[in-house]
């Protein structure tokens, strides 16, 4: 009983271990935050070439009607 006491009560380990479980998510949240900027900027570049694409066809089309 007295051994589980100590265990129980040895407290030596505990900032290494807090300071392991803080960078781990640390690690993950920084993780996420990337993942979810490269998302969003792939999104946005997907918007973007969306209506260039529509202006471009947009713009021919306009020429086509105004040309020869």
């Amino acid at each position: 009983m007295k051994m589980q006491q100590s265990i129980v009560r040895d407290e030596q380990a505990g900032p290494l271990v807090e300071e392991s479980l803080l960078l781990g998510l640390a690690v993950v949240t920084v993780s996420i935050v990337i993942a979810v900027i490269l998302q969003a900027t792939g999104w946005a570049q997907e918007v973007v070439n969306g209506l260039l694409e529509v202006l471009q066809d947009s713009w021919g089309g306009l020429t086509n009607l105004l040309g020869p």
